[in-house]
């Protein structure tokens, strides 16, 4: 394990950009906080990001494929399905917080399983090197722990940062985060002569303050929120028509702001714009929480109401996710809590749900 004085982050950034790599980190926009390109500004890195992490690799939207249909009605329509992110170079996102690193793990079984792997998401993942910071101290709306996560979970990193007073230690976990670090190994003790080292081995000492730290951090996470009780019940045959939905979903403007903070979520819609005679092939962001995203062309709805689409979220997250593969599509980051407008928490509704009899 390695140790890194705070004050040397920016030397961090510096040598990882000069070993040719994008570095991403959280950067304000407006009063919102994003992962963007960090360019000479010095780092910081929040809490938690406001927007998630899974904008890196599944952007809000983006072009899949462009075509050309300009020519006579006997030629054929000449597309060319070139990838938007092929020409991406090797990413580094920097200042990770561990339900974000977490979420993509879930994702992957969506975008990047044996049965299906969509390319454009799973280029963006080879290229990008995790790099994780454990949590200081939970938010008032963060239940990882209840979700299976934590403050210093490592699932989906590949290095890991962890606070000790004035310094982090650096802990390798990835063979891509092993190969991360050796690009920057003028910067590892006794390396170069020629240039002034940020990484030292950390010594029993530092190893000893940082588990210290972790057992602290780790009681203070809220682990009250029954999720698992609640997947129990969810996965029950009659909770689809319980009368719990009537009650749970009133709250709710159907806004989706929800599903578009979530790092987990990812419906999706696609659609062609043709501009004359060539046009793109576009992939946007969709949300169960619409109206529109379940009309039938004969006009039918199998949701009409905030009701059936409230339920269908939380039925997708804690049973049909579940029931395909074998882990819930929540990290307890809690930004739907955060914000939500008219504070409908998802922890109250699984806790209504956990402590239900079904008839």
């Amino acid at each position: 394990m390695l140790k890194m004085a705070k004050t040397d982050l920016d030397a961090f950034v510096d040598a990882l950009t000069e070993a040719s790599y994008v570095v991403l980190a959280p950067i304000e926009e407006g009063e919102a906080t994003k992962f963007g390109v960090v360019d000479g500004e010095r780092i910081r890195i929040p809490r938690l990001s406001t927007r998630p992490l899974k904008e890196l690799f599944f952007p809000q939207d983006e072009s899949l494929l462009s075509f050309d249909c300009s020519g006579t009605p006997d030629t054929s329509i000449d597309m060319s399905g070139v990838l938007a992110s092929a020409g991406i170079s090797p990413r580094v996102a920097l200042g990770v917080r561990p339900c974000d690193a977490r979420s993509l793990v879930l994702l992957d079984n969506v975008f990047a399983s044996d049965d299906y792997r969509d390319p454009y998401y799973t280029l963006r993942r080879e290229k990008t090197v995790i790099v994780t910071f454990a949590c200081p101290l939970p938010g008032v709306a963060c239940f990882c722990e209840s979700t299976g996560g934590g403050p210093y979970d490592e699932t989906g990193s590949d290095v890991f940062f962890m606070e000790v007073a004035d310094s982090y230690l650096v802990k390798v976990i990835s063979e891509k985060g092993k190969g991360l670090l050796q690009e920057v190994s003028p910067l590892l003790e006794g390396s170069s002569p020629e240039r002034s080292c940020i990484l030292h081995e950390a010594d029993d000492e530092d190893i000893q303050a940082v588990m210290e730290a972790k057992a602290v951090r780790e009681q203070s996470v809220n682990t009250g929120v029954p999720v698992e009780a609640a997947v129990a019940i969810l996965g029950q045959v009659d909770v689809f028509g319980d009368s719990a939905w009537e009650e749970v979903h009133k709250k709710c403007l159907g806004c989706a702001v929800c599903t578009y903070l979530c790092p987990t979520c990812h419906c999706f819609d696609i659609g062609d714009e043709v501009t004359g005679g060539s046009g793109e092939r576009i992939r946007n962001w969709d949300s169960c929480m619409f109206p529109l995203f379940t009309l039938h062309a004969s006009g039918h709805n199998p949701r009409p109401s905030r009701k059936e689409r409230f339920r269908q979220r939380v039925m997708h997250k804690f049973n049909y996710f579940v029931e395909n593969n074998d882990c819930m599509a929540c990290v307890g980051c809690g930004r739907c809590v955060r914000n939500c407008p008219v504070n409908l928490d998802i922890r109250q509704v699984l806790a209504a749900f956990a402590g239900r009899e079904l008839a």
